[in-house]
C-alpha cells in the first residue's frame, strides 16, 4: 500500500508548547531527505496563479514545472486557436484582491450547495495579495449561502479585525487554525475546513484514505493524518501542531475525530479539493463496508498512482476543476460578487 504524509503527524505530538510565532518548526524546501514521490509531488504543485509584488508595476505568474497546457491535458485545434480558461494576472493589487475575494465568496456558497455548512463550525481563509501576513475569512454566525465579497474579514497577524475589511467578529478557533496553517506554509494561500458528514465519520479512523479508485489518486503521498482529538482549538498550540502534522509538502489533512482540512495554492484549489476529500471518505467507508470474502480490496500500485496524483492532481487541475462550480454558482447568485 502506498505511504501517505502522516509521517509527519507523529511529530506533532511532540510539538513545543510554545506559540505558533515564533520559529517555524519544519523547513520548507524541498530536500534529498525526502521520498522520491514526495519531491515528484512537490514539484508538479506550482501553478500560474496570481503572484503580486507591490514594488512592481505588474503582477506575473509563479513559475511553472509543466506548462498549464501539461498540467491540465486538453486539446485545442492545430493552429493554437482554440484556447482554455487558466488563472488571470493583474497589473494591481486592487483588481487581484478583488478577484479573489469574490471567488472567496463564490466557495462558500458551493460549498452551502454541498451541505457543508454547520451552524458556525466552518472556515475558509485566503492570503491577502498584497500584505501575505494577513488573511480574509468568513465573519461568524452568517451561513455560507449569504456570504458576499463585502462580508469577508481582513484578520491581523494577531487575531485583531482590521478596518480594510468588514467590521464582523470572526470565529476564534479558525484564526488559531489558519494564522498556523498560513504562517508555516508560505506556498498555500488558501485553506479550508467545515463539518462536512463523510468527513467527521472517516475521521473517527485516524488514518488516511486508502489508493483504490483514480479520484483518491488526488491525494496520493498528499494527505497528513493529525492522529489525536486536541479538543475545541482554542489556542495557538494546538493550531501549531496541525500546522505541524499538515507538514512542508501536503495540501490536505485529516484530524482524528473531527473532521479535516484542505489547502491550496488558490482558494478555488482549497475548495475542490474539500469537495474531493469529502466523497473520497464517503466512498471509502462504503468500500470498507463492502468488503466481504470474495469482494476484497485491490490496490493501485505506486507507479500509478504517482502519475496519475502529478496528472490530474495538480494545482492547476484543481483550480480548473473548481471553475464549473463558480461559474454555476455565480451565475444564479450574482449578489455574492457585492
Amino acid at each position: 500500500m502506498p505511504q501517505t504524509c502522516t509521517w509527519v503527524a507523529s511529530q506533532a505530538l511532540n510539538y513545543p508548547q510554545q506559540t505558533m510565532y515564533s520559529v517555524l518548526p519544519f523547513p520548507i524546501e524541498t530536500n534529498e531527505n525526502m521520498s522520491p514521490a514526495m519531491v515528484a509531488e512537490d514539484s508538479v504543485n506550482q501553478p500560474s496563479e496570481i503572484s503580486f509584488d507591490p514594488g512592481k508595476t505588474e503582477a506575473t505568474p509563479r513559475s511553472t514545472v509543466s506548462s498549464w497546457e501539461q498540467d491540465v491535458h486538453f486539446l485545442g485545434d492545430k493552429d493554437g486557436k482554440v484556447s482554455l480558461r487558466s488563472p488571470p494576472t493583474f497589473s494591481n493589487t486592487d483588481d487581484a484582491r478583488t478577484y479573489l475575494k469574490q471567488h472567496l465568496a463564490a466557495a462558500f456558497r458551493v460549498l452551502a450547495r454541498q451541505g457543508f455548512d454547520e451552524g458556525v463550525a466552518g472556515h475558509v481563509s485566503l492570503r491577502d495579495p498584497g500584505n501575505p501576513s494577513l488573511f480574509w475569512i468568513n465573519p461568524l454566525s452568517t451561513h455560507f449561502s449569504q456570504i458576499r465579497a463585502s462580508d469577508l474579514v481582513l484578520v491581523g497577524e494577531h487575531g485583531d479585525v482590521l478596518p480594510d475589511g468588514a467590521q464582523s467578529a470572526i470565529n476564534g478557533p479558525a484564526f488559531a487554525i489558519h494564522s498556523a496553517i498560513h504562517r508555516a506554509r508560505p506556498d498555500l494561500d488558501a485553506a479550508c475546513h467545515a463539518h462536512s458528514v463523510y468527513g467527521k465519520a472517516f475521521s473517527c479512523f485516524g488514518r488516511s484514505i486508502e489508493m483504490l479508485y483514480q479520484d483518491a489518486l488526488r491525494f496520493y503521498n498528499d494527505l497528513a493524518v493529525y492522529p489525536r482529538y486536541g479538543g475545541t482549538v482554542l489556542t495557538a498550540e494546538e493550531g501549531g501542531r496541525i500546522a505541524q502534522a499538515l507538514g512542508p509538502t501536503c495540501r490536505s489533512i485529516i484530524l482524528q475525530n473531527h473532521g479535516m482540512i484542505t489547502c491550496g495554492r488558490t482558494v478555488d484549489e482549497a475548495a475542490f479539493l474539500f469537495i474531493a476529500l469529502d466523497r473520497c471518505c464517503h466512498a471509502q467507508l462504503l468500500a470498507n463496508a463492502a468488503v466481504c470474502p470474495g469482494f476484497e480490496k485491490r490496490y493501485i500500485d505506486d507507479d500509478q498512482a504517482e502519475f496519475a496524483h502529478r496528472k490530474s492532481g495538480n494545482s492547476n487541475k484543481m483550480w480548473l476543476a473548481f471553475q464549473p462550480y463558480h461559474d454555476q454558482v455565480v451565475s444564479e447568485e450574482p449578489n455574492l460578487l457585492l
